[in-house]
């Protein structure tokens, strides 16, 4: 093997070294990850329950008695369209899937003759006021952990409040919302005091004199014309 070929192996070893070299540097340039920062830290035992539970926190409480002053029973009826494969609203409705739900308004919890509750309700205490109802209607499962409902809930709280004056109105002793019902005070506006404007102040202007003499221009002037009247000289 004489030069000439032991110098094409070595350029082809050479260039194929400097390919390498070429594609790894252009690999740390696009896919460059930079270390955590010393000032760093890292937030341990925030699980994705927790991260819900934060958001739904920062969401504003809802005063569902506010609501429920000027809420429609007839948005209510349309809302509760989404149930009726469940239940039943009419007076005497059978139980379906879920219970009948005719007076449900400050009935107790888990009392519907002949249905089969969760466990989970069946534990709960109290009667399904408008606050329960609410929390109920928002979040079954997050308001009744176990419970057997399978309805994902109203987001909107002007429907949950439609609904529950819909429910309210299928009873034989409807509750009065607007009963005893005080309208939270409206916080005071914070209104700047006006300044006074202020006063245009008019300059009084000194009369116009004359710079020979120092006296009044318009007299000056009747001065100037009786003199001159004076001086004519007659024909």
């Amino acid at each position: 093997m004489d030069s000439f070929e032991l110098n094409k192996i070595a350029g082809a070893v050479f260039f194929t070294l400097l390919v390498y070299l070429g594609v790894q540097n252009l690999g740390d340039i696009l896919f460059h990850i930079e270390s955590a920062d010393a000032n760093a830290y890292i937030v341990e035992g925030l699980e994705v329950d927790d991260v819900s539970a934060l958001k739904a926190s920062a969401e504003p409480e809802v005063d569902i008695l506010a609501l429920l002053q000027t809420a429609s029973v007839d948005k209510g009826a349309k809302v509760a369209k989404k149930c009726v494969s469940c239940h039943a609203f009419e007076k005497g409705g059978a139980n379906k899937i879920g219970p009948a739900l005719w007076g449900i308004v400050n009935r107790d919890v888990a009392s519907v003759d002949g249905f089969g509750y969760s466990g989970t309700l069946n534990e709960m205490a109290g009667d399904w006021d408008y606050n329960a109802l609410n929390g109920f209607l928002e979040n079954p499962k997050k308001y009744a952990a176990g419970t057997k409902m399978a309805f994902a809930g109203l987001r909107k709280p002007q429907d949950r409040a439609a609904i529950i004056a819909y429910l309210n109105a299928q009873g034989d002793t409807p509750t009065d919302f607007t009963a005893g019902y005080t309208p939270p005070a409206a916080e005071p506006k914070n209104v700047s005091a006006e300044e006074p404007a202020a006063e245009t102040q008019i300059e009084e202007v000194p009369a116009l004199q004359d710079e020979t003499q120092g006296e009044p221009v318009a007299e000056a002037t009747e001065d100037m014309f009786s003199d001159l009247v004076t001086n004519t000289p007659t024909e």
